[in-house]
């Protein structure tokens, strides 16, 4: 665990009035920023690293404090000081070469204690679900997964590509969309082939609860159509939404206002406005 310095009272610049309320605000803005990292995965589900400089300006800037607390979310301050043993969450945003001032994580919605930078968490989720996804079909006694089709829908349209590479439905020109969703192509395993054999229940339902994808309802009645030993099903096609365990994560993101002196990415504030949701088209065979 990590406790950092002693509370400390800041002295508004001349000229600068805050209420009781935002005094309040930013006391317990500053407390958390310097207190014990929680244990708690439910109250830091979105991590803002801030200096200790910029945590001052919040005992100053009016509704900055304010912008900034959610139950939700918490602040880290950087440079990070620990004492004593690091959580496990904590050491893997340190190891990971996440605690960097003026970022934003997200944590993973099947990992807790696992973080990503919020730019990059869309695609990084979308990817750990497809991977979750294939492992679930290996302990299901697959013989094959095979990717025919992604898809990426945002607020200004759907953008498709198939396991060859060729786009539809876009236009002759290459949108920021058609990228991303090559970049995306480009880290996924497109087919996994296994040696097959009766299926692991148990391995496959442990899975599925430790990562909290048992209401996926493709995942779940995989599993329940191969528990069936009398009639086990040997193939099946279908559509995994892969974003949708992510979205309340980085909906905390989206709730926090973040005052002009916090300088983030460009390439954050287009994420968090625009909606993704990335899709699979994928073939199984058992």
């Amino acid at each position: 665990m990590t406790k950092g310095k002693a509370h400390r009272h800041f002295v508004p610049e001349v000229g600068a009035t805050i209420s009781a309320s935002e005094e309040k605000k930013s006391s317990e803005l500053q407390a958390m920023a310097t207190g014990f990292f929680p244990d708690d995965p439910s109250v830091r589900k979105a991590i803002l690293v801030l200096q200790q400089h910029d945590l001052e300006k919040c005992a100053y800037e009016p509704g900055a404090a304010q912008s900034l607390l959610d139950e939700e979310a918490y602040v880290l301050q950087f440079p990070v000081r620990p004492q004593g043993e690091l959580s496990m969450a904590l050491r893997n945003i340190v190891d990971s070469g996440l605690a960097r001032p003026g970022t934003m994580l997200v944590q993973s919605p099947f990992e807790p204690d696992t973080y990503e930078e919020a730019s990059l968490a869309p695609q990084r989720f979308a990817l750990a679900k497809h991977m979750y996804f294939s492992s679930l079909c290996m302990h299901l006694g697959a013989k094959e997964v095979i990717v025919e089709q992604i898809d990426l829908r945002t607020r200004t349209g759907k953008t498709s590509i198939d396991a060859q590479g060729e786009r539809h439905g876009v236009k002759a020109q290459v949108s920021v969309e058609a990228e991303e969703l090559e970049r995306f192509r480009a880290q996924m395993n497109l087919r996994d082939e296994f040696a097959g054999g009766p299926p692991d229940i148990a391995a496959a339902d442990l899975l599925l609860r430790r990562t909290g994808l048992l209401a996926d309802p493709n995942m779940r009645t995989l599993l329940e159509m191969r528990r069936d030993g009398a009639n086990q099903l040997l193939s099946r096609k279908l559509v995994l939404n892969l974003s949708n365990e992510a979205k309340s994560n980085l909906n905390v993101v989206g709730r926090l206002k973040m005052p002009a002196f916090v300088k983030l990415s460009v390439e954050y504030d287009r994420i968090v406005q625009e909606q993704h949701d990335y899709t699979l088209t994928v073939f199984v065979r058992f």
